[in-house]
């Protein structure tokens, strides 16, 4: 975050500096009108405008992503609570019906017997 602002700080003063760098008087014409302004001021309003822009989209992204982290932590605690209902209930039928005897890799299996 702090990376950011300083690299918007470098950036914004080197903008300044071309800025005041070229103070030439220029026209600027608009569908009915004509204005004289000074390239400096043309440059300052227009990367004010784009800062603008830029952050209003960046807000947006923002929104979309806390949205999107609410419906993955609620999705997390709805599994979690399932795997927690699906090991009760493992611990349940454990319970309720224990394994009667053992079989070893020595001894033949059912379906062996019977061949």
């Amino acid at each position: 975050m702090q990376i950011w602002f300083i690299f918007s700080l470098v950036f914004a003063l080197i903008v300044a500096l071309f800025a005041v760098l070229n103070s030439d008087v220029v026209t600027i014409n608009l569908l009915f009108s004509k204005y004289q302004l000074s390239q400096s001021v043309v440059i300052l309003i227009s990367a004010t405008f784009g800062a603008l822009i830029a952050s209003f989209i960046s807000v947006f992204s923002k929104i979309k992503g806390s949205l999107k982290t609410r419906e993955l932590k609620n999705s997390i605690k709805q599994l979690e609570s399932k795997v927690n209902e699906l090991e009760d209930h493992n611990k349940t039928y454990a319970l309720e019906n224990p394994i009667k005897e053992e079989t070893t890799l020595n001894e033949p299996l059912d379906f062996e017997k019977k061949a």
